[in-house]
C-alpha cells in the first residue's frame, strides 16, 4: 500500500493505493481518498503508475479548489 496526503483549508486528505487481484488473477490498484476519515473518492486503475497519478491528481485538484475559493 502506498499513501499520499494533502492538508488543505477544507481538511486533511489521505490517499491510499491498494493492490487488489481481479477474477483472472491480475493485479489492479484501488485508489481510495479519505477526508478526515470519510471516503470521498474510490477508483480502480490497471497499473501502479496510473493509480499513483490518479491519487496525486485528486489531491492536487483538491488543493487547487481550496486556493480558488
Amino acid at each position: 500500500m502506498i499513501t499520499l496526503e494533502a492538508r488543505c483549508r477544507s481538511g486533511h486528505y489521505l490517499a491510499a493505493v491498494v493492490p487488489i487481484m481481479d477474477k483472472h488473477l491480475r493485479t489492479e490498484y484501488r485508489v481510495l481518498v479519505f477526508r478526515q476519515g470519510h471516503e470521498v473518492y474510490d477508483e480502480t486503475e490497471r497499473s501502479l503508475e496510473e493509480a499513483i497519478e490518479t491519487a496525486k491528481a485528486y489531491l492536487d485538484w483538491r488543493t487547487e479548489q481550496d486556493l480558488d475559493s
